[in-house]
């Protein structure tokens, strides 16, 4: 058991002693894009879903709801997520296929591009506040 111990505390030091970076290539599945987007992956699967049109009259209403009950520090780590994410993903192609894969199962409103609804959602998430009213599923 004291083996053990030493062996991890040997660990510990190191690590503490030299932090590694994060990495900066893109997750490669689903659990590993979950695992590092878990607030983006929140947002998008809990409030972006299928059947989002059901529950909310617009994206606007939808991120007032999640805004609403998203603490200082959600909402800060949102913004740091959606900034990382939009970097990982420099094509179009690539950014759909990545905001699918952690949940998002409806297209951003009509005539706007993902990565700019990403960047609003984020500056949105910088406020801490949603847009209130208007019409259809624009932000």
């Amino acid at each position: 058991m004291e083996s053990c111990l030493a062996v991890i505390g040997r660990h510990l030091r190191q690590f503490l002693a030299e932090p590694a970076n994060p990495s900066q290539s893109p997750p490669r599945t689903a659990w590993e894009w979950r695992e590092r987007f878990p607030g983006l992956q929140h947002l998008l699967a809990a409030y972006f879903h299928q059947d989002s049109s059901l529950e909310y009259s617009s994206y606007g209403e939808a991120l007032d709801d999640y805004v609403s009950g998203a603490s200082e520090s959600d909402l800060r780590q949102l913004a740091d997520e959606i900034r990382e994410f939009l970097i990982l993903n420099e094509s179009d192609q690539l950014l759909k296929k990545s905001a699918v894969t952690l949940g998002l199962a409806i297209l951003p409103p009509r005539g706007v591009r993902l990565r700019q609804w990403l960047t609003d959602v984020r500056g949105i998430a910088l406020q801490g506040t949603a847009p209130r009213g208007g019409s259809g599923w624009g932000v």
